[in-house]
C-alpha cells in the first residue's frame, strides 16, 4: 500500500498576515465603540450642593451658638419702719414741672432682602401678574422673559434669545433620557416638548466622554481632577464665572455655591467683559456655534449661529467674542457646536441645523415654572 505523505504547509503570504491583523484590529475596534459610546451607560452623581445657601448663612451656620448666662433675682431685705419726724409748717414751696420727654422716633425697619437667586423684586417690570404674553418672537409671564431675534453676523444666520428669569431655577439642565451617563441621546425638540421648556439650546455634550467636571442643577456629576478646557459656571445667586483650567478648583466652587458648570468652551470674555483674540481650543475658524451669555444676575442670552452652508458660513470664537462685548454681556461661554449646535423655541427648531442636526446627551433650558429640576423628575 502506497503511503500518503502529509504536506507540511508553508507560512503565510506577507498579504494574508496584514489582512488577518487589520481585521483583528478593525474587530476590536468595533467591540470597544459599542461599549464605550453606543451601549448606553448610567453614572452616579458624585456628590450634591446646598441648595440656595448665600456666604452669610454659610457663615452663620459654622458659628457656635452661646449660652445666655442665667440672671440671679436678689431678694432685698426687709427695711425698719421709721417714725416720720413732724415738722413745723413751712410756706408752700413753688413745684416746677418737668416736661415729659419728647420721645425718640421709631426707627423704620430694613426691608427683608430677597432669597438667594430671586430676582422678581429687581425686575418687576419684565413679568406679568401671571397671564402668558405671546407677541411675535417673544414670550413674557409671571416668572420669564424671553424675546428671540434673528440676525446676520459676518456671514452668518445668528439667532439671539434675550432672557430675564424671575428665579434661578427657571435656567435648567436637563439629560437625555433624564439620566447621566454615557450613550444617551434624545432630539432636542422631543425633550424640550417633553418637558415644556420655552427655550433650549445643547449643552457641552458630556455624555460622550468620560472626562470633565459636570455640575448639573446644583448636582455634582462628575469631579475631574485633570481639567483641560475651560468651566463656564453659573451660581445659585445667579452670576456666572468662567475659569482656565489652573483656575477651576471643584470644591471649591461648590462650596461657593454652583448651581451649573460646563466643560467645552472656550470662555469668550476675559475677566473685564472685553473680547478676546486667544483662546483655549483648537477649532477657531467659522463653524456652527451655541453659546450662553451673562450680563448680570437673572439676566442671561443664548446665541446660536448656523454653520457649514453657502448661506450661512458660521462663526468663528473671535466673531462670537466680538458679538458677546456689543451685546454687553460681562462674562460668555462656548457650548458644543457642529451638527450639534440648535435652538429650539416650545417644541420648534428655529435655526438651520448643519446636516441633519443630530440626538444631544444634554440640554440648557429655560423654564415658566418655579420647582427645582429634581422636585420635577420625582413628580413626573
Amino acid at each position: 500500500m502506497a503511503r500518503h505523505k502529509k504536506q507540511i504547509k508553508g507560512p503565510w503570504p506577507i498579504w494574508k498576515l496584514v489582512l488577518a491583523d487589520v481585521l483583528a484590529l478593525g474587530l476590536a475596534l468595533v467591540v470597544f465603540a459599542l461599549f464605550h459610546h453606543v451601549i448606553p451607560r448610567q453614572e452616579d452623581a458624585v456628590g450634591t450642593v446646598s441648595r440656595r445657601v448665600s456666604s452669610v448663612q454659610m457663615q452663620a451656620a459654622t458659628q457656635v451658638p452661646v449660652t445666655p448666662t442665667p440672671v440671679v433675682t436678689v431678694t432685698p431685705e426687709p427695711t425698719a419702719t421709721v417714725e416720720p419726724v413732724v415738722q413745723a409748717a413751712t410756706p408752700e414751696a413753688t413745684v416746677e414741672v418737668t416736661p415729659e420727654p419728647t420721645p425718640e422716633p421709631t426707627a423704620t425697619p430694613e426691608p427683608t432682602p430677597d432669597p438667594v437667586g430671586y430676582f422678581g423684586t429687581k425686575y418687576a417690570d419684565k413679568f406679568t401678574d401671571g397671564e402668558v404674553i405671546r407677541e411675535g418672537g417673544s414670550y413674557r409671564s409671571g416668572n420669564v422673559n424671553v424675546t428671540v431675534t434673528k440676525t446676520r453676523e459676518k456671514g452668518a444666520d445668528v439667532y439671539i434669545a434675550d432672557i430675564y428669569v424671575k428665579d434661578i431655577i427657571c435656567l435648567q439642565a436637563a439629560f437625555a433620557k433624564d439620566k447621566f451617563g454615557r450613550g444617551y441621546g434624545e432630539w432636542p425638540w422631543k425633550i424640550a416638548e417633553r418637558k415644556g421648556a420655552i427655550v433650549t439650546i445643547n449643552g457641552d455634550f458630556c455624555g460622550t466622554r468620560d472626562n470633565g467636571v459636570v455640575i448639573r442643577n446644583g448636582i455634582l456629576y462628575r469631579d475631574e481632577k485633570r481639567i483641560t478646557r475651560d468651566v463656564g459656571v453659573i451660581y445659585w445667586d445667579g452670576s456666572m464665572e468662567c475659569f482656565s483650567p489652573n483656575e477651576f478648583d471643584t470644591q471649591t466652587e461648590m462650596e461657593r455655591g454652583a448651581y451649573q458648570a460646563w466643560n467645552f468652551g472656550p470662555m469668550l470674555l476675559d475677566k473685564d467683559g472685553n473680547s478676546m483674540e486667544k483662546f483655549n481650543s483648537k477649532v477657531h475658524p467659522a463653524n456652527p456655534r451655541a453659546s450662553i451669555g451673562y450680563y448680570e444676575p437673572g439676566h442671561y442670552c443664548m446665541v446660536v449661529a448656523d454653520g457649514r452652508k453657502s448661506s450661512s458660513v458660521g462663526l468663528s470664537l473671535a466673531s462670537l467674542s466680538e458679538l458677546y462685548e456689543r451685546l454687553g454681556c460681562t462674562a460668555a461661554y462656548n457650548l458644543d457646536g457642529g451638527g450639534t449646535a440648535v435652538m429650539v423655541c416650545g417644541s420648534e427648531v428655529i435655526n438651520d441645523q448643519a446636516g441633519d442636526g443630530r440626538q444631544c446627551s444634554d440640554f440648557v433650558m429655560i423654564m415658566d415654572e418655579i420647582v427645582e429640576a429634581s422636585e420635577d423628575a420625582e413628580r413626573g
